[in-house]
């Protein structure tokens, strides 16, 4: 037994297997990082429960934990979040840079872009011209010409008219070819002279050829630019054969005025109708066609009314209706309401209409030009449009002339509406927007400027100046309240002249004559003019 212990070695004991568990976990413990470590390297530190395994470790597990790194102050925390914060600022201010330069980039190369695109439409434009420039250097006139023998063939025995028509036709075709070109003047005007153009069925040629060439001008891009400002037709017999050639072309053709007169034959209502409810362009109308009925006039104002064009602001009709009718009168004046030009020129209006046509006025529309020449007028219809002009500010230029039945009398009364000088009050309280013209003697000079209130302030100060004593009108200011001395002050600095059309009206009206203002020395008038109305002025005591 005993040799035994002696030469034979002891086999090793096997450890519990919860004691070599523990030792595995204990060297993997030793190898992980520990949640506080600011290092990314292994740590050999235990963790604290290493411990509590029942090994019998204690000792070496309290030590491990005394060993661990204490929390970082807040102030700590605060600078390293400081320190980030900054980093990420730097990187966001860097990316905004870059996005800036490439915003930048592309804001260059969307202008170079729209120039490019500029460049492109306008070479486009150029060779779409270029095109029917070529179609035009292809193009010929197929009309035959008329001879003058035709003419006096057909029974028109008079050498003029057949000189008159080959006139008529050389400027058609001169239009046509204008058009085709891409070149037509600003005004067209087939209109013949002295009498009217009777319908031939030669002519349908002529016709069809101008026709065609306004439909061809109509491809050119440049017309918005260089567009017909007037398109006339006057004194012509227009047969249905020939509105028909024409109607479709004026319905689109860029135009801004469109005049028909004293044309016969076919009825051109519904022509002038069909250009109305179709052309955009259009600004007004000039119609000197007779117009027989009311249902003609309401049927041409509804027209106008319901015009597809929002640029629409004139009409006139001239020498076309019986201005005594008061049904026709008020039809054309509802449908006037929105206008900015009204023409009523040789109609005879007369006593009858006048009072509808100031009431119009009295509403204050946005009209700004009323032209009423040769409408038979009186001194009772002036004193009915002056009160009316009393509580207008839109109107800017009314036409009386040759109204011979306006004399002095009415004259007076007009230009007491636009220049009262019986008080200060009463001139302020005057129109200061409407230049009257057509009178005789004519006041044109009134109200020459665009504002109303530069207006109001000459006519004040030609009536403070109204006086051969001195400087100012003094009598002007006796009732006027001390709280408009600095009012009148700076008037008086602003001031350095006369005005010799206003002053001329105001001695017609009162006799009083304006001191020479041509003697004085400009850089010395503001203060002397201050000087004089303050040692004039009977001023009221405080406790008025």
């Amino acid at each position: 037994m005993d040799s035994n212990k002696e030469g034979v070695a002891a086999a090793p004991v096997a450890l519990p297997s919860s004691t070599a568990a523990a030792e595995e976990s204990e060297s993997r413990n030793n190898n992980m990082i520990s949640p506080m470590s600011t290092s990314c390297a292994p740590s050999n530190r235990k963790r604290p429960f290493d411990a509590l395994d029942g090994n019998g470790k204690n000792d070496t597990a309290i030590a491990a934990a005394d060993k661990v790194e204490p929390p970082l102050s807040i102030e700590a925390l605060l600078k390293v979040m400081e320190q980030k914060f900054a980093c990420m600022q730097t990187k966001l201010d860097e990316t905004v840079r870059e996005n800036e330069e490439r915003m930048d980039d592309i804001d260059k190369i969307r202008d170079e872009n729209i120039e490019l695109k500029t460049k492109y439409h306008k070479l486009e434009i150029k060779v779409k011209d270029l095109t029917l420039k070529n179609e035009y250097n292809e193009w010929s006139y197929t009309a035959e010409d008329i001879p003058s023998s035709y003419w006096i063939e057909r029974g028109f025995a008079e050498e003029e008219y057949a000189e008159r028509m080959i006139e008529f036709l050389r400027k058609m075709k001169e239009y046509t070819h204008q058009l085709r070109r891409g070149e037509p003047p600003k005004e067209i005007e087939l209109a013949f002279t002295n009498d009217h153009m009777l319908h031939d069925d030669i002519m349908l040629p002529h016709w069809k050829e101008f026709a065609d060439a306004l439909k061809q001008y109509q491809k050119f891009d440049h017309r918005k630019d260089y567009g017909i400002q007037g398109f006339r037709i006057g004194n012509l017999q227009l047969q249905q054969e020939v509105l028909d050639m024409l109607t479709p072309a004026l319905q689109t053709l860029d135009i801004k005025y469109l005049g028909l007169g004293g044309n016969i034959g076919s009825d051109v209502l519904p022509f002038a109708e069909g250009i109305l409810h179709h052309n955009p362009y259009i600004h007004g109308i000039c119609w000197n066609n007779q117009i027989e009925s009311v249902d003609d006039i309401r049927r041409l104002c509804k027209s106008i009314k319901e015009s597809v064009s929002n640029s629409f602001t004139s009409l006139a009709l001239i020498n076309c209706f019986d201005g005594n009718n008061l049904q026709m009168m008020q039809t054309i004046l509802d449908a006037s309401r929105h206008l900015e030009i009204l023409g009523l020129s040789h109609n005879e209006i007369g006593t009858a209409g006048a009072p509808l046509i100031a009431n119009f006025l009295a509403a204050n529309p946005p009209l700004e030009d009323l032209r009423l020449g040769n409408t038979d007028l009186n001194d009772d219809d002036a004193t009915l449009l002056a009160n009316a002009l009393k509580n207008n500010t839109h109107l800017q230029r009314i036409y009386l002339e040759d109204n011979n039945d306006i004399t002095l009398v009415g004259r007076r009364v007009l230009l007491e509406s636009v220049f009262d000088v019986s008080s200060l009050n009463a001139c302020a309280a005057s129109n200061h927007s409407c230049c009257i013209h057509g009178l005789h003697p004519d006041i044109p000079r009134i109200n020459n400027y665009d504002q109303p209130s530069a207006n109001r302030a000459m006519k004040v100060f030609t009536m403070l100046s109204a006086t051969d004593e001195g400087f100012f009108n003094m009598n002007c200011l006796g009732d006027v309240s001390y709280k408009l001395i600095p009012d009148v002050l700076r008037l008086a600095q602003k001031f350095k002249g006369r005005t010799p059309e206003l002053s001329d009206m105001y001695f017609e009206q009162t006799g009083q004559t304006s001191a020479d203002w041509s003697r004085l020395n400009e850089d010395t008038v503001p203060i002397t003019s201050m000087f004089k109305l303050l040692r004039g002025w009977a001023v009221p005591s405080l406790s008025d």
